[in-house]
């Protein structure tokens, strides 16, 4: 663990970011969280393979995913079932072993190339915001691994505005 003081000099932007948003003042995982990310994670394994064939498929987005290939800390107006969110306590397990990283590494990439082919487009103007405030969420979590920070930063390069 690097000490605190040691942090903010090393990391000052990565420091102070995670002080406003998954830092110290960010809310704990309480019992509605953590089922909230459980259904998530059941939702990921579960659609995230079809998720991408349609994809493939299609070159766009066809079908109502947006919620569980785009996690923020907020759950869908319209998601169906039970809510799904990520909190800075309980996102870490979307890359644990027995979670769908690997599949949803493969969705995030494929709309990534696919925005960067076609535009932002290739997502219905309704997912629009999802995506902006998932970019504002996981820009700010400390410990995204390398290949979802190179996500956001290809999604970053568009305007995707918050509604």
């Amino acid at each position: 663990q690097v000490p605190d003081f040691e942090l903010r000099l090393t990391y000052p932007v990565r420091w102070l970011r995670a002080m406003f948003n998954c830092g110290r003042g960010a809310p704990r995982a309480g019992r509605r969280s953590r089922a909230a990310v459980e259904t998530l994670l059941k939702r990921q394994r579960d659609e995230l393979p079809d998720i991408l064939e349609e994809l493939e498929q299609n070159n766009r987005k066809t079908g109502h995913w947006a919620w569980w290939v785009f996690p923020t800390d907020m759950p869908g107006a319209s998601e169906p079932g039970s809510e799904t969110f990520v909190t800075c306590d309980t996102a870490a397990q979307l890359f644990e072993a027995d979670a769908s990283a690997t599949n949803w590494r493969s969705v995030l990439e494929k709309v990534c190339e696919l925005c960067e082919e076609r535009g932002m487009r290739v997502l219905p103007r309704i997912d629009h915001g999802r995506v902006h405030f998932f970019l504002k969420f996981w820009q700010t979590y400390p410990d995204s691994p390398e290949w979802l920070q190179d996500v956001l930063s290809r999604l970053d390069k568009f305007d995707w505005p918050p509604r």
